[in-house]
Parts: C-alpha cells; structure tokens; sequence
C-alpha cells in the first residue's frame, strides 16, 4: 500500500475512533452506562481505549512512512 493511502486509511480510522464516544453515549439502550470494574464503559472507551489505539495507530503510520 502506498503512503498516501495508508494515511488516508488512518485518518479515516482515527476519525472513527473520535466518532465513536458520541455513540456510544447516545445509542439506545446507553451501552456506554453499563460498569466494567465500577467505571462505566464511555469511561474506558474515551479514557484508555481510543486513546490508545489513536496512539498506536499514529505511531505505526509515522514509522512505516518513507
């Protein structure tokens, strides 16, 4: 795959990530409510996952960049 397009994929994929805290908030039946470990699950996803996956999805696409 070219750079261009691996980039063009990432973005799209990090605009996803950013995307996905709104619905999980306003989904029906608030899945974003339910408690893993006491903390609800919008928490873990706008606090660690996304945050980490954006980071690790970021890096990857500067470093395989030539």
């Amino acid at each position: 795959m070219s750079v261009p397009r691996r980039r063009r994929t990432a973005i799209l994929v990090l605009l996803a990530l950013l995307a996905g805290a709104p619905l999980l908030a306003l989904a029906p039946a608030a899945p974003g409510a339910v408690r893993l470990a006491g903390v609800s699950l919008l928490w873990w996803y706008v606090g660690l996952v996304a945050p980490l996956l954006a980071t690790g999805i970021a890096i990857g696409v500067l470093v395989r960049g030539e």
